[in-house]
């Protein structure tokens, strides 16, 4: 577990096993050949796919939803990275963070509210601290989460 205040000043905790029952939003942590695919929102610059559940989907359906929706990525397997809960005067909610390797981008004619598919090669954890990116990027919990994500990755390539 991790607790700490995000950049907005909002009370935020990570938990790194699965919390019950399915989360209000999702993020997705999805890889595509060697490159992490990330997407730019219109407002909040760079950024991971994802958003929030609608009425009835699992969290796993949302992902997918979200995913195709932001970038095209079309991924079967999901593996869970952390869930984390945010309390805040505005809009407190619950976030279930998966990583995925990415089977294909379809292109789209429309990526809603962002501006689809974007590949990065690189020493992640130092590149989302850039400006480009949002500022749910730079912040303290993402920094957690990808190093959980990096971890999932090495156990699962030493075999334990």
């Amino acid at each position: 577990m991790f607790h700490y205040q995000d950049l907005s000043g909002n009370e935020v905790t990570i938990y790194f096993q699965k919390q019950s029952g399915e989360q209000d939003d999702v993020l997705i942590l999805p890889v595509f050949e060697d490159s992490w695919l990330f997407t730019k929102h219109s407002v909040r610059g760079i950024e991971f796919p994802g958003g929030k559940g609608e009425k009835g989907e699992s969290n796993i359906e949302t992902a997918k939803r979200e995913l195709y929706e932001e970038t095209g990525g079309v991924a079967d397997e999901w593996t869970f990275v952390a869930d984390y809960c945010v309390k805040s005067a505005g809009r407190s909610f619950t976030k279930r963070v998966f990583k995925t390797n990415v089977l294909r981008i379809d292109l789209r004619a429309d990526y809603l509210e962002t501006e689809g598919p974007l590949l990065f090669k690189g020493e992640l954890l130092s590149e989302i601290q850039k400006e480009a990116f949002s500022f749910f990027m730079r912040d303290e919990g993402m920094q957690q989460i990808v190093r959980a994500a990096f971890f999932i990755d090495s156990t699962r390539q030493n075999g334990r």
